[in-house]
């Protein structure tokens, strides 16, 4: 109990004790009306206040709600800005949003267009064994990247014929030079006239060697992109012991796995899918491709013969002319001609040691185990030029020797060319597994 006094109420109340008010005290009356009003306006803001002061309120609230928004997402813009800008994964996430749309609407102003670097392109050419290697390099304008060493550089192998003014190729070396890649686009004489030579891996070789020294392009930042018959050049030379260990990835696009069992698809004109023999008919062009790599093993006159029977407007040989020719010859003939299917196997037998090692030398599968980068497989469903099936023979490969790989099976493009006048459906589909493997090479360059 506290110690304050109790006293009875007193017998004469004041007036204002009656409820009147006391006019002797009207400052101290004037307060408690005053305090009466406020303790009013308080209960009456518990019931229900009036439609200004509601709205006022809520105004309030309202403000500090969006207040308080604004603040977390400039938060989250900060914070993904900090992502997209300081980790390789988010750098690759951002720059394969951009270069997707870029390589699949060549076409099309994308965001890369108009954002990306200002590109210069040039020309040089370097000696390897098989005489001159001819590049086109596409890079960044500005030629001093923002730390020494941080651009990532990639040779790209286009395949037989002369790509180098191929509106899709000039596009995507463009595409990638604005995101601040030094791009080298490769060929050959051999390629030129579509051609495979053995000694052409060297050419390849050398190009990386150019573009490992390239000012600007870091260690262990530069890669190799094959595209097509190319692209087994790129993988012989990403075996070859001058720059295997210095090689940051390899990627091969519409490219077949093993000679002998390309030769032999090609002969029963069918691919072996998941133990069923789908009907399959080649493009002429790697018909071609493949009679010219093989003739140098025959002689002169066959060699001739064979290329010219066998080019893409070439005739069929006449009974004559097969009669005339080595069992080797009329083996290559029947596989790459497809009129004999019934006898693949047996031709195949035929060919010469020459043919045979030749054969071996230019598969990917006889040097898988000597590659130490990690390999990215591209190949589109109905591909006509090479089986989609090689690929897939590729990737079980990897899978069972353990080596880092992804493989994407696509449905948009026309060998390696994007196929145009396609729903957005595809294009949707397509490119989003695009973007998840070139991200992860981005990120794995980066």
């Amino acid at each position: 109990m506290d110690d304050t006094t109790w006293a009875p109420p007193s017998p004469n109340p004041s007036p204002a004790g009656r409820g009147e008010p006391d006019l002797s005290n009207t400052t101290t009356a004037g307060a408690s009306l005053e305090t009466l009003s406020s303790q009013g306006r308080v209960a009456a803001g518990r019931k229900g206040s009036s439609p200004t002061t509601t709205g006022r309120r809520l105004a309030r609230g309202c403000l500090t709600s969006l207040s308080w928004l604004a603040r977390g997402a400039l938060l989250l813009l900060l914070l993904l800005g900090a992502f997209l800008s300081l980790f390789p994964n988010g750098r690759a996430a951002l720059r394969g949003t951009l270069l997707v749309p870029a390589v699949l609407l060549p076409n099309k102003t994308t965001p890369l267009t108009a954002t990306g670097d200002t590109v210069r392109h040039s020309t040089m050419v370097v000696t390897a064994r098989s005489g001159p290697v001819y590049l086109d390099v596409y890079e960044p304008a500005d030629s001093a990247p923002p730390l020494p060493g941080a651009r990532e550089g990639v040779v790209v192998i286009p395949g037989i014929g002369d790509e180098r003014k191929d509106s899709q190729l000039i596009n995507l070396s463009t595409s990638l030079a604005r995101e601040g890649i030094v791009v080298m686009d490769l060929t050959t004489p051999a390629l030129i006239a579509r051609r495979l030579d053995p000694d052409d891996v060297d050419a390849v070789v050398q190009a990386f060697l150019a573009l490992e020294h390239h000012p600007g392009v870091g260690a262990g930042r530069a890669g190799i992109l094959g595209i097509s018959g190319g692209g087994d050049l790129g993988m012989l030379a990403a075996a070859d012991s001058r720059i295997r260990d210095q090689l940051g990835f390899m990627m091969l696009f519409g490219g077949y796995y093993d000679a002998t069992s390309l030769l032999r698809d090609f002969g029963r004109r069918a691919l072996d899918v998941d133990g069923a023999l789908e009907s399959w008919t080649p493009n002429p062009v790697p018909v071609e491709a493949l009679a010219k790599t093989i003739a140098p093993t025959l002689s002169a006159s066959e060699g001739k013969l064979l290329v010219g029977a066998l080019s893409e407007h070439g005739k069929p040989l006449t009974a004559a002319q097969l009669a005339s020719l080595s069992p080797g010859a009329l083996a290559v003939y029947h596989l790459l001609q497809g009129d004999d299917p019934a006898h693949v196997d047996a031709n195949i037998a035929a060919l010469t040691p020459a043919m045979q090692r030749d054969l071996v030398t230019l598969s990917p599968s006889a040097v898988l185990n000597e590659i130490h980068a990690p390999i990215y497989l591209l190949h589109d469903r109905n591909d006509t030029y090479v089986p989609f099936t090689e690929s897939r023979a590729f990737a079980a490969a990897l899978v069972k020797a353990n080596h880092p790989h992804d493989f994407v099976e696509l449905n948009i493009f026309a060998h390696v060319e994007v196929k145009y006048g396609q729903g957005i459906g595809p294009l949707v589909g397509d490119g989003a597994r695009l973007f998840g493997i070139l991200t992860e090479l981005l990120e794995h360059a980066s």
